[in-house]
């Protein structure tokens, strides 16, 4: 029946395959690298234990796993890949030791024990930049499940801490950080400030707040995944990222101004894009007439002490900004040879505590751009427009944005531990967004509309040829 009803149709209608409007190349996901992805993800935000190697150096877990995902890249293809970021890094190193070397101005030997920790920290960037675009879901659970440890740890010294004693104190072994078994005592009668299994509160800010941006925003529907996580991940990531923001205006770090303007930049947003319904009518009340006050609050009440009149919270700040300063002077004080490669690679925190008593620069960023001159500032160079090249593939995403910014602040203004491994993976997932997180298709305007509508329509049915008759006025 079918045949003569076709005949006796004026038009004939062709049917196209309807093509999807982003295609993803799906690769084979091996279970074993599923596996090792997610300790990597866990064991990158365990800093403690490690293993010592002399003084001030530590091997740490994280890094094993770091160094056995790296192998597979000597063999691969890097064209077209942003791997180059870590190869940059070594090579502004090498450069520094180099100058010392040659020109002399400090002990070689500590150069080449803090290369050896700037390279096994650094080379875990490779990692989410080979395997995020395939294991992102994996990497992000064992981040969580880190997370949510570190929150039930907080919590214990929070408890503890309240009683004049330091919980768990043989676990922080690791000689790359401040020891804080010599400061156990300090820390729980004075300091008072939760950080989980890191070795001090900005140190665990900085690691943790971008991942608290990006749950938060994959939970508001900011964003989207390009591979589908099931529910109750969802919530093991909503769990983990709520943990952590208690965790962080816990540890009244200044941090957590920052994290707290980027959440409430994500509420607003989620607010002008929600419909009205019944639903969204009860979150929002529950949540600006509850939530957001409750942890406003508890903001203010944690953070008085650090942005008021505390002696403890100025001359935290000015001894962080004194060491931006005097590091640069000293930087740019020197012969051409310091201007151009820096101090030296593990140099810079010897020099100003013999100059100004200060222990170091408290900056990753700009510690580096210290200690390997006008080459290593170079490098940033390369590696800032990396991230907007990135930025701009995702269209000017806000929560890129808002992910860069905050972890911007922690490695610039908040933390000089360059050994934190959560501090190179955000740089990793930075560079590889648009393989991980899909892009938001473009707002169409009024005009735009119907030529949109028409276009889709095509898509699915497509060259409707009419009789001349019927066009005939």
């Amino acid at each position: 029946m079918l045949a003569p009803l076709k005949q006796r149709l004026p038009f004939e209608i062709r049917h196209e395959p309807v093509r999807p409007l982003l295609e993803v190349r799906d690769r084979s996901r091996d279970a074993t690298v599923a596996l090792l992805i997610g300790l990597l993800g866990f064991f990158a935000f365990m800093p403690y234990p490690a293993i010592p190697v002399g003084n001030a150096t530590a091997i740490q877990i994280g890094n094993f796993l770091t160094l056995l995902l790296a192998l597979p890249l000597v063999t691969m293809s890097w064209s077209g890949k942003p791997f180059y970021i870590f190869p940059l890094i070594v090579a502004a190193l090498c450069l520094s030791i180099l100058k010392v070397a040659i020109v002399g101005g400090g002990d070689l030997s500590v150069c080449f024990k803090a290369m050896i920790a700037w390279t096994f920290s650094c080379m875990t960037v490779l990692i989410p930049q080979r395997y995020g675009r395939n294991y992102s879901l994996e990497m992000l659970t064992g981040i969580a499940v880190a997370v949510l440890i570190h929150v039930a740890v907080g919590l214990l010294q929070l408890y503890s801490f309240s009683h004049g004693e330091f919980p768990l104190t043989w676990l922080y072994v690791n000689p790359s950080f401040l020891s804080v078994q010599d400061n156990a005592q300090t820390i729980a009668k004075y300091t008072q400030r939760p950080f989980g299994i890191f070795p001090e509160p900005s140190a665990m800010s900085s690691s943790l707040a971008p991942w608290v941006l990006f749950w938060a925003a994959e939970l508001c529907g900011l964003i989207k995944l390009r591979r589908e996580p099931a529910i109750w991940l969802r919530r093991v990531w909503a769990t983990a990222g709520f943990g952590g923001l208690v965790l962080i205006i816990m540890s009244q770090s200044g941090h957590a101004a920052v994290t707290l303007a980027a959440l409430l930049v994500f509420a607003v947003v989620w607010f002008m894009r929600s419909r009205a319904t019944r639903k969204t009518y009860t979150i929002i009340a529950g949540g600006m007439g509850v939530v957001l006050p409750l942890v406003l609050w508890f903001a203010a009440v944690s953070l008085s002490t650090r942005v008021g009149g505390s002696e403890m919270g100025n001359s935290s700040w000015e001894e962080r900004s004194s060491s931006l300063r005097i590091g640069f002077f000293m930087m740019f004080e020197g012969d051409v040879s310091r201007t151009m490669f820096g101090m030296g690679v593990g140099l810079m925190s010897p020099a100003l505590q013999a100059v100004s008593g200060i222990d170091a620069v408290f900056s990753v960023v700009l510690n580096f751009i210290y200690e390997t001159g006008l080459v290593g500032l170079a490098v940033v160079c390369c590696v800032a427009h990396l991230v907007i090249k990135a930025w701009r593939e995702t269209r000017f995403d806000l929560t890129f944005a808002a992910f860069g910014f905050v972890w911007l602040v922690g490695i610039t203004i908040t933390t000089s531990y360059d050994q934190l491994l959560p501090l190179w993976i955000a740089l990793g997932w930075l560079t590889i967004w648009p393989e991980i997180c899909e892009v938001a298709a473009p707002r169409a305007t009024v005009s735009e509309l119907p030529n949109r509508r028409s276009n889709e329509s095509n898509t699915r049915v497509a060259a409707v040829e009419l009789p001349k008759r019927w066009t005939e006025k």
